[in-house]
C-alpha cells in the first residue's frame, strides 16, 4: 500500500458499488470517511459493512452525511483525507420524470466534491464514471468502443442517465484542466454484477433479481459489456496507487454477452430456477409493448438487436488488470441473491 495514502473519502457508501468499495478499503488497512445522504442510509451501510470486516478494521470507518445536491458538509468530509474515491451518482431503476432529476445531482456532486478537494489541497481523485459516457450516439454501425470514444450528446436517443454520466465526467476533466495540481483518474464500469451484499441490490443486479423472480416472460435481444463489482473495486484501488493512471480513463469491463446468455448462466448456477428464468429471446415488437408498462424496459428500447463491446486492453496494459468473466459475474450475482434469501 502506498504510504502516502492513508485516509480516503469514499462517497455513496450505502450503494451497491460504494459498500463494496468501503469494505475493500478497510480490509486494505485504509482509514475511511464514507458519505451517505442520511442517518438512515448510514445505518443501512453500517449493517452491511460490519458483516464483512473485523472490529479493528471497522474502527477505521467514520461517516459524514452529504447530499450531492447540497454544498453542506463536503468541506468537513474531505478535510484531512489523502485521496477521494467519488463513487456516488444517482442511478435510476427507470426513466426519471425529468432528466434534471439525474443530471443535476450527478453534476452538482462533482462540483461540490472537486471544489472541496481544491479548497483543502487534496489532489488525488478517482472518479467513478461509466461506459455509457463513451458508447452512445455513434450510429448503429459502431458497436466496438474504447477509452478514446465519447458519447455524442447531440444524438436524439440519449437517455437522462447517459447524459448525467457523460456531462459529469466532462465536468471532471474540465476541473482537471483548469486545476493542474489535480491528479484525476476516471473508471468507467460496464453493467455491474457480482456478489450482492444486502437488500440494496443495485440497478444492474435488480434485473437478475427480476429474472429469478419470474417477472420477465423472456429476454430482450440485447447484449452489453458486463463487469464484476469486485473488479470495479480492484481497478479503483490499482489506479489510486498508479502514477501511470493519472489523467487517464479506464473502461472497467469484462466481456460482452447477450441477455439470453445471462439467463443461461443464472440457470447454470441455480438450476432450481428453471421454471422462473425464461431464457428465450422475445421479439422486438413485444419488448416495445412491454416497455409501456415497465420502466426498465423503456431504457433499452433503442439498443435492441445489438451487442456492444468495450475494450479492456488499456486496464490490462497499464494496471495489469485481468477481470473475472461475464458469466462468472452473473453466477456470483445469482448465488448471492439466493444466499441472502432475496429470491
Amino acid at each position: 500500500r502506498n504510504i502516502k495514502m492513508k485516509k480516503l473519502l469514499i462517497t455513496g457508501a450505502s450503494g451497491f458499488l460504494g459498500s463494496h468499495m468501503v469494505i475493500e478499503g478497510l480490509k486494505k488497512g485504509y482509514t475511511i470517511v464514507a458519505t451517505t445522504r442520511t442517518a438512515a442510509k448510514e445505518k443501512d451501510a453500517l449493517s452491511i459493512i460490519s458483516k464483512y470486516v473485523n472490529e479493528t478494521q471497522l474502527s477505521n470507518l467514520s461517516f459524514v452525511h452529504c447530499d450531492l445536491t447540497s454544498p453542506e458538509n463536503w468541506d468537513f468530509a474531505v478535510a484531512g483525507c489523502d485521496a477521494i474515491l467519488h463513487v456516488a451518482s444517482p442511478f435510476p431503476l427507470g426513466l426519471p420524470k425529468h432528466e434534471d432529476d439525474l443530471i443535476i445531482p450527478a453534476r452538482k456532486g462533482v462540483q461540490y466534491v472537486f471544489e472541496a478537494a481544491i479548497k483543502n489541497n487534496i489532489n488525488r481523485i478517482i472518479q467513478t464514471s461509466s461506459v455509457v459516457a463513451l458508447m452512445y450516439g455513434h450510429g448503429a454501425g459502431k458497436t466496438n468502443f474504447d477509452e478514446n470514444d465519447w458519447t455524442n450528446l447531440n444524438s436524439p436517443l440519449i437517455t437522462a442517465y447517459i447524459k448525467s454520466k457523460t456531462l459529469a465526467e466532462q465536468d471532471v476533466w474540465n476541473y482537471s484542466k483548469s486545476n493542474p495540481e489535480l491528479k484525476v483518474t476516471c473508471i468507467n464500469p460496464g453493467f455491474i454484477l457480482g456478489p450482492v451484499l444486502g437488500k440494496d441490490v443495485g440497478t444492474s443486479a435488480d434485473i437478475i433479481l427480476k429474472l429469478m423472480k419470474g417477472e420477465y416472460p423472456g429476454v430482450p435481444k440485447l447484449g452489453f459489456p458486463i463487469v464484476d463489482v469486485r473488479d470495479v473495486v480492484e481497478l479503483h484501488y490499482k489506479a489510486l496507487l498508479s502514477d501511470a493512471s493519472i489523467g487517464q480513463r479506464y473502461a472497467a469491463v469484462s466481456n460482452s454477452i447477450w441477455f439470453k446468455d445471462i439467463a443461461s448462466n443464472i440457470l447454470e448456477a441455480q438450476p432450481g430456477y428453471h421454471k422462473k428464468v425464461k431464457a428465450k429471446e422475445l421479439p422486438i415488437w413485444f419488448i416495445k409493448i412491454f416497455a409501456l408498462f415497465d420502466k426498465s424496459a423503456k431504457m433499452i428500447i433503442h439498443e435492441l438487436g445489438t451487442c456492444t463491446t468495450v475494450s479492456n486492453q488499456k486496464a490490462k496494459n497499464d494496471l495489469n488488470h485481468f477481470p473475472i468473466s461475464a458469466g462468472e459475474a452473473v453466477k456470483a450475482t445469482a448465488n448471492s441473491l439466493v444466499h441472502l434469501g432475496l429470491v
